[in-house]
């Protein structure tokens, strides 16, 4: 398996602060749930301000939202998607129209689901029918001057690490970067030229102040620390619930329960009075 983990810590200087001055008032964007009923679903509309502001998962693997293009005849006005999997509505509907997700006929959402969503400011970008360079082309219509590293880029809605399963070729920043998602590179990808329209590829650039850890064991440390509530985790590319993983700082890796200890200081310190592995 592959466990990647996405910490938002926060300005390094001043653990956990909620300053718009230093972009860290995001306490209140990531791992948020929606609420469905039956098979309409609904997101806290205070926590949106665009129509491609959401980062949706349902079951872990992430969907692309897409600004539908709108077509109005009298009393009504139809929306469509190309590429997306699911859109908002703007200004031009109703506020409870605003706060329900609306999916396209072909993404597969039923209403036992589970479905999260994390928001989003730097806008997310697709590619299809090839091994990356239609990706490119949207990342740098937008961020010309940007790099490989600002994106997390994901296939069929499945977060793709780099080195495993996704490269780049022609350097890494600017206009000059491509990424790969197939196998000329090297880089262990599943796209080839016979299946390259089964894809769809894509990214979307990272908040400030994030660190990711990616590898092979599920309990990583972050030597930047981290606030608890601001970590996306990924097991082979799917996001996972936040209730389904443990956050902890302490350096412990086993609890033991009904084990006295006294936590006291700045960092906790333990008390050992039974046993507890360490």
């Amino acid at each position: 398996m592959i466990y990647e983990s996405e910490i938002s810590t926060g300005d390094v200087s001043i653990s956990g602060c909620f300053s718009s001055y230093l972009h860290t008032d995001t306490f209140e964007s990531g791992n948020l749930r929606v609420a469905g009923a039956m098979k309409d679903f609904f997101y806290d509309i205070r926590s949106v301000t665009g129509q491609r502001a959401i980062k949706l998962s349902t079951n872990g693997q992430t969907l692309l939202q897409e600004i539908p293009i709108t077509g109005a005849t009298p009393n009504y006005i139809d929306y469509q998607v190309n590429t997306g999997d699911f859109f908002i509505k703007g200004g031009e509907a109703n506020i409870a129209d605003r706060s329900e997700l609306y999916f396209d006929s072909s993404t597969p959402v039923k209403s036992s689901d589970i479905l999260t969503y994390n928001v989003i400011t730097g806008g997310n970008f697709v590619g299809t029918g090839d091994f990356g360079l239609s990706l490119k082309s949207g990342i740098s219509g937008e961020w010309e001057n940007s790099n490989f590293t600002d994106f997390n880029f994901f296939l069929n809605g499945q977060k793709v690490y780099s080195g495993v399963g996704i490269g780049v070729s022609a350097g890494t920043d600017g206009v000059h970067y491509i990424p790969s998602f197939g196998t000329a590179v090297g880089v262990g990808g599943i796209v080839t030229n016979d299946n390259k329209d089964r894809f769809k590829y894509t990214a979307y650039r990272k908040e400030d102040r994030v660190t990711s850890i990616t590898g092979d064991g599920g309990d990583v440390f972050s030597d930047t620390g981290f606030i608890e509530g601001r970590t996306i985790f990924y097991i082979n590319g799917l996001q996972q619930l936040q209730n389904n993983y443990l956050e902890l700082y302490t350096g412990v890796v086993m609890i033991k329960s009904g084990v006295p200890a006294l936590l006291s200081g700045g960092l906790p310190v333990i008390t050992q009075t039974n046993s507890l592995t360490l």
